[in-house]
């Protein structure tokens, strides 16, 4: 049974976009304090490592200089791609994305970073605290499928799992709670590495335990087939717009005296570059620093109890509440909701859907 002490604040949320190589990731950040903007000329003298994202190409060039069944006079067409965008982020993909379920793969964010690969090549990016003032990451994508190594998987909570679920995704994680034992899975799709029969699924390194995008594609065999929830909105690619709010040249996140997140604006590559503990915080697929194209900062409620059997904590994302986006060196203030159906609803103050840049 729950105690009756019962400590609620608000807490601040981050979603994060990035257009590192076509890499979106979306950043879910409770903060025990409001965030501070940074002002937006502050971005001198950090060292970054960005990649320039590789669109496929829209045509093809003919083989062999010659059109087949052309009469004389009739000039070579390249032959024209069809083009498609991927739901996630916006950008220009050689495949149709719009029938593939994303997964969503709870990885470990202590002090003591452990392995993390997948976090860089993710679509998105989600990160929210837990009851020890670290933080869950959970790497939402729908390209897993050439992904060698995803993890080293962590436990769940029911909100991550809640939050993965109004896009559509499937949780991949190691148990549920604190303890990484089992706790009700609020109605969302699910491989737990807990769960019997899932040994082709998941595999150890170490005492460390990861998975792949074959093994997924596997498992994602006995699942619904269809594409992630039409959450966001985005510009034209290519065409980034500065939200009219106000200049933000970044943003710094406490979720803990230990655990203190920010991320700075870069105009030269267009991207919030992220450090952790005043480092920069890279991925273990290839070592980069993550960096980021839109930054959605949620604010919603939090609840700790105080339990015999030490402290529980839960966020509450489900009823809503008010927010802020950044991208391009510029804000403006939103709201955030879910719908009947579960699905993330993002507007402007005046109820306008939020746009976003591609990324």
């Amino acid at each position: 049974m729950k105690s009756t002490q019962k400590s609620v604040t608000y807490r601040c949320v981050t979603v994060i976009l990035s257009a590192i190589l076509a890499v979106v990731s979306l950043s879910l950040t409770g903060c025990s304090s409001f965030q501070s903007l940074i002002p937006s000329g502050v971005n001198a003298d950090a060292t970054t490592q960005t990649t320039t994202a590789t669109q496929a190409p829209s045509t093809l060039p003919p083989s062999n200089g010659t059109a087949g069944n052309l009469s004389s006079g009739q000039t070579n067409k390249p032959a024209v791609l069809p083009t498609y965008r991927n739901p996630l982020t916006g950008l220009t993909s050689p495949a149709d994305l719009s029938g593939v379920r994303p997964v969503a793969v709870c990885i470990g964010n202590s002090q003591n970073l452990s392995a993390q690969h997948g976090i860089y090549s993710a679509e998105l990016l989600i990160e929210a605290p837990i009851e020890d003032g670290s933080t869950r990451l959970v790497a939402i994508t729908n390209t897993y499928k050439d992904s060698t190594k995803i993890g080293s998987l962590a436990s769940g909570r029911n909100y991550l799992l809640s939050l993965a679920d109004a896009f559509g995704a499937v949780s991949v994680y190691d148990g549920l709670g604190a303890s990484g034992t089992q706790a009700q899975k609020v109605g969302c799709a699910t491989l737990d590495a807990r769960d019997g029969g899932l040994s082709t699924v998941f595999y150890k390194s170490g005492t460390a335990l990861f998975t792949s995008g074959t093994r997924l594609l596997g498992a994602m065999e006995n699942f619904e087939k269809r594409g992630a929830s039409p959450i966001l909105n985005f510009t034209e690619e290519d065409k980034p717009i500065q939200p009219s709010g106000g200049s933000a040249g970044g943003v710094a996140i406490p979720y803990s005296n230990s655990q203190v997140v920010q991320f700075v604006y870069y105009k030269e590559n267009g991207q919030y570059m992220r450090t952790q503990n005043g480092r920069p915080h890279t991925a273990s697929e290839n070592g980069k620093q993550l960096g980021f194209t839109n930054l959605l900062l949620l604010v919603c409620e939090s609840s700790t109890y105080n339990k015999v059997s030490g402290t529980e904590y839960e966020l509450n994302v489900t009823d809503g509440g008010r927010g802020y986006y950044l991208s391009a060196g510029g804000y403006i203030e939103i709201l955030w909701s879910r719908n009947a159906s579960g699905v993330l609803v993002l507007t402007a103050a005046d109820g306008t859907p939020v746009t976003l840049n591609c990324g």
